[in-house]
Parts: structure tokens; sequence; C-alpha cells
């Protein structure tokens, strides 16, 4: 064997005893191992994983879970209740007010009154005899009664009734109760306890077109009133008061109202008597409601709500709801402006609104009033 042929045996052998894996790069191509590999592909993944945790959570906001505790308040419920419900309580707490009047030979129901004041003042549209005491009986109890004060032009009367601390109502606000108006009638015929009845304003002056009578007429009623009913608001003030009847068959419906009866029982307290201007009438403030129902341009002047009989105003034509704007060449706003107005004898011009019509009059007045006739209102 030569010596030349032992290096390539050698190097067959080292060929043939190689460690090196099948398909793994060997030190002569500089490939890597393929576990390394691996692993640096796990580290990558781990980082990205990371940098998604990290760039998440400064990207989303952190949301915070607010617990509001609302505390609702506690509201007492209220049940609403009709006019109709409150007619018993409202009925039996006016009802010590209504006076029945017992005149010594006078037949038939019994006149009523409405106490509106706690000493005894009582109202009535019913007629009374003067000079002698008769008998009031309200809520059981019989009191000495005389007639204190009366006005022939309206027919309404001031009585006054022993006793103090009297239960009494109040009169309505100083405005015409419209049509539709909705309440109750009072009457004691016995002086004991009350008959109620529901009634309405079916219409007024204005409405009947009546030019001489100053009213609001009430139906509902079952039996004619007795004079001097009192008609009430449904929280129980007074709105008006039956009149007598006129003549055989006369109506029975015609109710005095309450701004009325506040402008006569006003002077009735302060001097005893009503006296009309000197020719004639008697007038009011215009409120706004009255002037709605009188088809009136201008809310402010002084309406006619009464015209003496066989007085210089009804001569010259004035009329019930009549408006004066001026008298005397002064502008009138109210009726305290008038009375200053009419307080001499000479000839006063006067300018009346009459729906949306004005007119002119002009009055010669007389040193004194007329005599006092039937009443016309």
């Amino acid at each position: 064997m030569s010596a030349a042929a032992t290096p390539k045996r050698l190097r067959r052998r080292r060929r043939n005893c190689s460690v090196t894996e099948p398909g793994e790069p060997d030190a002569l191509n500089m490939r890597r191992p393929r576990w390394r590999a691996r692993i640096a592909q796990g580290l990558g993944i781990v980082g990205l994983i990371v940098a998604g945790i990290v760039a998440g959570a400064k990207l989303w906001q952190p949301v915070k879970t607010v617990e509001q505790r609302v505390t609702t308040p506690i509201r007492e419920v209220v049940k609403r209740v009709s006019p109709l419900e409150q007619l018993p309580d409202n009925a039996a707490t006016a009802c010590p007010a209504i006076v029945s009047l017992r005149i010594p030979g006078i037949d038939g129901p019994a006149p009523q009154g409405v106490l509106i004041s706690g000493d005894g003042e009582v109202v009535t549209s019913a007629a009374m005899p003067a000079d002698m005491e008769f008998d009031a009986w309200l809520d059981g109890r019989k009191l000495k009664a005389k007639l204190e004060a009366h006005d022939p032009l309206t027919g309404i009367s001031l009585v006054k009734v022993e006793g103090e601390d009297l239960p009494s109502l109040s009169l309505a606000d100083p405005d015409l109760a419209p049509p539709g108006a909705w309440g109750f009638t009072l009457s004691s015929p016995n002086g004991t306890g009350c008959i109620v009845e529901q009634a309405i304003v079916a219409s007024d002056f204005a409405t009947d077109g009546a030019t001489q009578d100053y009213y609001l007429r009430v139906h509902g009623t079952g039996e004619p009133p007795p004079d001097g009913t009192p008609f009430l608001s449904p929280d129980g003030r007074v709105v008006a008061l039956a009149q007598p009847s006129i003549g055989e068959g006369g109506r029975r419906d015609r109710f005095l109202p309450a701004d009325l009866i506040t402008v006569v029982v006003s002077r009735l307290m302060r001097t005893g008597s009503v006296s009309p201007a000197a020719f004639g009438i008697i007038a009011e403030d215009l409120s706004p409601v009255l002037a709605a129902r009188l088809g009136a341009d201008r809310g402010r002047g002084a309406v006619i709500v009464l015209v003496a009989k066989g007085s210089i105003a009804e001569a010259a034509g004035l009329q019930i709801g009549d408006v004066i704007l001026s008298a005397a060449r002064a502008p009138i706003s109210s009726s305290s402006e008038l009375a200053r107005v009419l307080g001499g004898n000479d000839p006063i011009e006067m300018t009346v609104s009459r729906g949306r019509e004005r007119n002119q009059f002009t009055f010669t007045l007389t040193p004194s009033p007329p005599p006092a006739q039937p009443a016309r209102h």
C-alpha cells in the first residue's frame, strides 16, 4: 500500500462519520441551526404581543363606572274634587248663615236673609215691615230682629239680628256672573237645616235685551224660591238674591246681582239710605267683566245699574247698562268721580256709551231727587 493512498481513505472516512443531521446546514454554508430560528421567532411574537398590550392601554381610556343615587322627591298625590262633590260640604258650611224671617201676618214661605257679618247684619231682598220686631230663625235658634235700613229703589233691606259671633257669608266679587255660571241656592223655611238645589245662571239683563232692569236669571230650582233666597257660588259666596215676583203670575227666576247689592249695602251701612243722583240713577264702576258683557269699547267709566221710575234720567232715555264716559266735560273713570260731578244744579252734558255707539245727553238737574218709586233694577 502506497503512502499516497492513505489520505484519500481518511478523507472518505470523515465524510462517512460526520454527525451533521440530514437537511441541516453545516459549517461550510454558514446556516444557523433550526432551533435557534424557532427561538427567535417565538421571542418576536412575544414582543409583538407585549407591544400590542402597551399600545392598547394608551389608546383606550379607562371606563369608570359612576353610580349615582337619585332621590325622587316624595309628592303627595291630591285627588281633584269636582264642585259637585264639594257641594254637600259647602252647603253644610253655608247653611248656618241662612236666616228664616218670620213676619207676623204673612202667609206662605218665610222670607229668607243672609248674615253678612258676625254681629248680626242680615241682607235680604224681601219686603220687611218697619217699626216692629219679628223673629229670625237660624240654625235652630230663634233670635229677635228688626229692620235697620231699607232701599225702596232696589228693595234691599238690612235687618239687625241680636247676637254675637254669628256665622256669616261674603258677597261675591263685584263682577256680574256670566250665563253658564254654576252654583246652588239655599233656603231654610223652618229655620233648621237647609234646602239645597243646584242652579245655573241662564241669562242676564244684557242677554235678554232688557233696558230697564238689572238682574240675573237663575234656573234649576224646582219650586219658586222664597224671596231673599241666596244663589251661591260653588265656594259659598253670595252671587245674587231672589227678587219678589211683580204682579200676578210674575216670573220668580230673577235675582239681584251681588255687585248691585254691594253698592246698596255699603250706602245703607254708611248713611242709612240710598239716594240716587239728582236725575235718578245709581251707577257703579265698570269692571272688565261687565264691559265685556255690555260690549263696551273701553274698560273704564260708570255703568248705570238703576234708573228711578219717573226720573229725569228715565225721561231722557237713559237705560240700564249705559256707560257714562264723561259728564260736565270731565272724563269719568269711576262712579265716585260721577258723584262728585253731579253735585250741582246746573245743566250737564253727558257722553254715554251704549254698546259700540256713543250718545250725547243734556240734563237740567232739580234741587232735590225725585221721590222714591218702586224698584226698577
